[in-house]
């Protein structure tokens, strides 16, 4: 964490964590403070900052990384590249492209969390979905309307993953690909309308080598592009052949293959020195509470009902 009183050593606090800041204070004489707590997730970063003084901020978004602002108090109105101004508030985050100028005016107090994602594992990611390299940058909608399914989820999503990165979680990759693969499949970008366009069904032979693929890593943290590049196939081909022969999706199979798999292990039973928890987290359930009700409607019962009675503490 760091705090300071100074607005000087506030600019280069944010410089240091999100890159090169102009701002100018526009309220002298109030008191100024600015506190900053900074979290690494997996190759991406987490920042949270909380702010007292109104402030112009110019900035040139780095080459290297997207950034995703959840405003949770506070309002800023924005400008990218001199267009129309736009304001974020606890209703409308934004998500920011690399070489993008923005120039903003900042409420006289709030707070929020940027995201930083590395612009190497989005579009690499990019690729392994489309199943074909990229020759531009993805550009994304700016505004996310937190009122929506994906704007709400996302939030929470980013709120769970940062209280996670404080606990020190063993499956901050996990999480970091989870943000990855929404923004992909439920944000607008230039890549869009490629990621809808019909393609060729994946067959059933390549619905088995992806099946065996995700048997063989129940214990990994894999995305849906990671199963796609496995079999060589796109990610939407193969989200069409599962919906035609599993009914259902990729990602949802992997979950189903990981609650078989964990009901198997608590019923044979595990070992003095591991427990529930380690078991979940083991097959890459991150969110305990959830994985508890996704059980519970598989098998009828909670993970704690079906131990074996021996190794119960």
């Amino acid at each position: 964490m760091m705090e300071s009183h100074h607005y000087e050593e506030a600019n280069a606090m944010l410089t240091k964590v999100i890159g090169p800041v102009t701002s100018e204070w526009l309220e002298p004489k109030l008191p100024f403070v600015s506190r900053l707590y900074y979290s690494k997730l997996n190759q991406s970063s987490m920042v949270y900052l909380q702010w007292q003084g109104a402030q112009k901020l110019i900035r040139y978004q780095p080459d290297d990384f997207y950034l995703f602002y959840l405003p949770l108090d506070g309002m800023i109105e924005e400008e990218i590249n001199q267009s129309s101004p736009f304001i974020s508030s606890p209703e409308m985050a934004h998500l920011f492209t690399p070489q993008q100028k923005l120039v903003g005016r900042i409420d006289s107090k709030g707070q929020g969390i940027s995201v930083c994602i590395p612009r190497q594992k989005l579009h690499q990611e990019m690729a392994k979905l489309l199943n074909h390299s990229l020759n531009k940058l993805i550009i994304f909608q700016t505004e996310v309307d937190l009122k929506t399914h994906f704007g709400y989820s996302f939030k929470e999503l980013i709120l769970f993953a940062w209280h996670a990165t404080g606990q020190n979680s063993l499956f901050l990759s996990q999480l970091e690909q989870m943000m990855i693969t929404a923004i992909l499949e439920n944000h607008s970008h230039n890549y869009s309308s490629l990621l809808c366009k019909p393609c060729k069904l994946a067959s059933d032979r390549q619905v088995k080598l992806a099946q065996e693929f995700m048997q063989a890593n129940l214990e990994n943290a894999i995305s849906l592009g990671d199963i796609a590049a496995a079999i060589g196939v796109s990610g939407r081909s193969l989200q069409r052949a599962f919906a035609k022969y599993c009914g259902c999706s990729p990602l949802q199979f992997l979950r189903q293959l990981r609650l078989d798999a964990l009901h198997q292990e608590l019923k044979t039973g595990i070992t003095p020195d591991s427990n529930i928890t380690d078991v979940m987290l083991k097959y890459q359930f991150s969110h305990l509470g959830r994985c508890s009700q996704q059980y519970q409607e598989r098998f009828g019962e909670l993970p704690s009902e079906t131990l074996n009675p021996k190794f119960r503490r």
